[in-house]
C-alpha cells in the first residue's frame, strides 16, 4: 500500500499539529496514543490518514462522554482500542523454539538474549528474555556489535560494561552466563533530532552491546530470514504502508505494515513513572498478532529490499499493533554504525 502524492504531501502539514494535540488529548487519562496514521475502516487498513487516538476500551458513542470530532483541523480522526502490553519479555513459561534458545556461533538476529542477572523495572526485579534483533558493524572498531531493545538489557541498577547473554541466562540449565557481549551503550528517552527540516523528538529505546572475542557473528543476518538487512532506511511519510517483517523469539517471522511514523504513547520508564514516548513507528500485523513478550528488541526491516525500519520495543495486549524505535533516532545517537 502506497500513499498518494496527495496524502504524502498532507503528512507534514497533519504531524505539525501533533504537538497540540498530544498536550491536549493526553490530559484525559483514557486515551493511550495519539498520531497520525492510517485510517482503519471495517478493521482493514486504508489509503487515508487520519489523527488516530488509542483507547484502552472502544465504547459505544451514546456513553461516550466527550467523543473524539469527526474531524480537527479539516482532517479525518479514527478511534482504535490500543493498550500497551505490560511485561516485554519472555519468562520461563513461554513457549520459545528450542533453537532460538540455544548458544548460537556465528551471533545473528532472531535469537534470545538476556542481562546476565536480573534487573529492576518498575521498583520490581524481573528476570527474562528478549531477541536479539541484529548484529551491526561499528566504525573504527574490529568487533561487531549487538542490537536490542534497552529494556532488555537495562534497568534501574544497571551499569555499563556489564555482561550480555547468549543464549539468555534464563535458558540454561546452570544459570550460566557466557559472557558472549558487554553492554556498551543505551538510551531509554525520547531524543532530539534532524528528520527533513524539522527537528523532533523520538522515543529511543535501544542498546548496543559489543561481542565478545570468542564469539563470531553475521552482519546483517536475521533467523529464519533468507535476506541479509543491508542498511538503515529512510524515514519518511513514504515508508507508510510498505510491508515490513520481523523475526523475534516468540512469535517468530511475522509481517505487517507501517501504520505510523508520528506517533506517540504512554510508556513506563524503569522506575515506573510514566512518559509519553514521542515519534515512533507503527506496525499492523498482517495475519494478527505482529508481536508478544519476548519479540522486543527484534529487527523491524522492510521485505523488498531488507532495510532497518525499528526495533521492536513492545506492542499491545492484542498483539495486532506494535511500536518501535525508528532507524534515524537510533543513528542521531550511533552514527557510526553500518551493516
Amino acid at each position: 500500500m502506497k500513499l498518494s502524492n496527495e496524502e504524502l504531501a498532507l503528512h507534514d502539514t497533519m504531524a505539525q499539529k501533533l504537538p497540540e494535540l498530544i498536550e491536549e488529548y493526553f490530559k484525559r487519562p483514557e486515551i493511550s496514543s495519539v498520531g497520525v496514521s492510517l485510517k482503519i475502516v471495517n478493521d482493514e487498513l486504508t489509503p487515508t490518514l487520519s489523527y488516530t487516538f488509542g483507547v484502552k476500551k472502544k465504547l459505544p458513542l451514546s456513553k461516550v462522554s466527550h467523543p473524539i470530532p469527526s474531524a480537527i483541523f479539516g482532517c479525518p480522526t479514527d478511534v482504535i482500542e490500543f493498550e500497551v502490553q505490560p511485561n516485554h519479555l519472555a519468562d520461563s513459561e513461554t513457549i520459545v523454539e528450542a533453537s532460538r534458545k540455544e548458544k548460537t556461533d556465528p551471533l545473528i538476529g532472531g535469537i534470545s538474549i538476556s542481562a546476565n542477572g536480573e534487573i529492576v523495572h518498575g521498583g520490581k526485579e524481573i528476570a527474562g528474555s528478549g531477541t536479539l534483533g541484529v548484529m551491526v558493524n561499528k566504525k573504527n572498531d574490529d568487533n561487531p556489535y549487538m542490537m536490542t531493545c534497552a529494556h532488555v538489557l537495562v534497568g534501574t541498577t544497571t551499569k555499563l560494561d556489564s555482561d550480555v547473554c547468549q543464549q539468555s541466562k534464563w535458558e540454561t540449565t546452570l544459570n550460566y552466563c557466557h559472557d558472549c557481549a558487554s553492554l556498551k551503550s543505551y538510551y531509554h528517552q525520547n531524543v532530539s533530532f534532524q528528520r527533513g527540516s524539522r527537528t523532533i523528538d523520538s522515543w529511543l529505546d535501544c542498546a548496543i552491546a559489543r561481542k565478545g572475542w570468542f564469539r563470531n557473528a553475521t552482519i546483517g543476518k536475521v533467523y529464519g530470514v533468507g535476506s541479509i538487512i543491508g542498511g538503515f532506511a529512510v524515514i519518511d511519510a513514504s515508508i507508510i504502508g510498505k510491508e515490513v517483517c520481523k523475526s523475534g523469539i516468540t512469535t517468530e517471522i511475522t509481517t505487517g505494515n507501517i501504520t505510523s511514523i508520528t506517533t506517540s504513547l504512554r510508556l513506563d520508564n524503569f522506575d515506573g513513572t510514566e512518559v509519553i514516548g514521542n515519534n515512533l513507528t507503527m506496525i499492523r500485523g498482517k495475519a494478527g498478532r505482529f508481536s508478544n513478550s519476548g519479540d522486543s528488541g527484534s529487527a523491524i526491516f522492510t521485505t523488498d529490499d531488507s532495510m532497518l525500519v525499528g526495533i521492536l520495543g513492545g506492542s499491545t495486549v492484542s498483539g495486532d499493533q506494535a511500536f518501535g524505535s525508528p532507524a534515524d533516532a537510533i543513528l542521531s545517537k550511533w552514527p557510526d554504525l553500518n551493516f
